[in-house]
């Protein structure tokens, strides 16, 4: 389903009972850890990876901040650096085998300096390669933060559609290359003691394993949660476009993503966000609070991990959908509908949300 706003282009998916799309497996390589569960269990208790880059320094002569994959070298190149976080979280979500006729959807950062061309195009011949999946079946989404839950949508809709029974949605950024850090450092969107206005860089990958109910039930694999609504919408005044931001898109798509989800007085319990210490985001979440905050148990508690592991770019809707699952796995979820959403620095803006799985409530949610 699409909707077109003069300004705003919103695109919107919405769960259909008899062909639910459930997630069924997930996997992530953060700062923070080699594996979902232990990146989730860091972020749960307030750890970070934030700490002075080895070598590089800001143009006030201080040592960067970043957050920095644990286990790489900090020279190591970025056609390396994706490509040695992205395997492990697919082959975490993947499992033990790579189901028949998979579709996969990879978010990827936008253009920028630092970045080969011909990323995206390495990345999906070495996924085709390693899983043996036919490269014909590997979509690329290129927009940086929003990727991961655009690419979410178009998973969804496929599987719901009946075009597939199973998707792959992965996620992966770095920013850590030195031509990189030193353009968001003249951009101003580099953190530091004299610019407050800025965030740490991170680096990272996530993947989710989508399926339909029947699949699953079929295959043995567990339903971690639902898919119930997945919206994207453009933002008429992107960062650094020299106008003023009133989150017009952002809340075009949160409104479309809750508008699926809360049919039956359902609110949204907690809110997974890239919020990472630019105030264009800052003010942008302020303006889409105050449209749709009666949607919410309480609009005002979000989780923003970018302090913890850094910014993720594109990989930042997969793994935030990883946080949410988790935490419904392990029991201190704040409730069963949480909200996940996005802004890419190109306009494009994106919000899903999810059902945690009922068998897997504890303790019992009390809305």
């Amino acid at each position: 389903m699409s909707t077109e706003h003069a300004t705003t282009r919103t695109h919107v998916w919405r769960q259909e009972p008899a062909r639910e799309v459930c997630v069924c497996a997930i996997g992530a390589r953060t700062p923070l850890g080699l594996s979902a569960a232990a990146s989730a269990a860091a972020v749960r208790g307030g750890l970070s990876a934030v700490a002075m880059h080895p070598f590089l320094i800001d143009k006030a002569g201080a040592p960067m901040r970043v957050a920095l994959d644990a286990a790489m070298d900090a020279d190591a190149p970025i056609g390396l650096r994706m490509w040695s976080m992205l395997e492990p979280a697919v082959v975490e979500a993947l499992g033990d085998g790579v189901p028949q006729r998979l579709r996969c959807f990879i978010a990827l950062p936008a253009s920028r300096p630092g970045l080969p061309e011909s990323i995206g195009q390495m990345l999906a011949e070495s996924v085709a390669h390693s899983f043996a999946l036919d490269r014909s079946r590997i979509a690329l989404l290129e927009h940086g933060h929003a990727s991961a839950l655009m690419a979410l949508r178009l998973a969804a809709r496929d599987i719901a559609s009946g075009a597939c029974d199973v998707c792959l949605v992965a996620g992966v950024d770095s920013y850590h290359c030195a031509e990189t850090l030193e353009w968001l450092d003249r951009e101003g969107s580099l953190i530091s003691g004299q610019n407050r206005n800025g965030f740490p860089p991170g680096e990272g990958a996530g993947a989710c394993l989508l399926a339909t109910r029947s699949f699953a039930e079929r295959g043995g694999l567990p339903i971690l949660a639902t898919v119930m609504a997945v919206a994207t919408a453009t933002e008429p005044h992107p960062i650094r476009c020299g106008r003023v931001c009133v989150g017009e898109g952002l809340s075009a798509a949160v409104r479309a993503a809750i508008g699926g989800s809360c049919v039956d007085g359902r609110l949204v319990t907690a809110t997974y966000c890239d919020i990472n210490g630019e105030r264009y985001r800052n003010e942008e979440l302020l303006y889409t609070m105050l449209r749709t905050q009666e949607a919410f148990v309480d609009a005002h508690d979000y989780e923003c991990p970018a302090c913890c592991w850094g910014d993720m770019g594109a990989a930042s809707g997969v793994l935030f959908a990883v946080l949410a699952i988790c935490a419904g796995q392990r029991g201190y979820e704040k409730g069963p509908t949480p909200l996940l959403w996005a802004s890419s620095d190109d306009g494009y803006r994106a919000a899903a949300v999810l059902g945690l799985d009922a068998d897997a409530r504890r303790p019992r949610w009390s809305v």
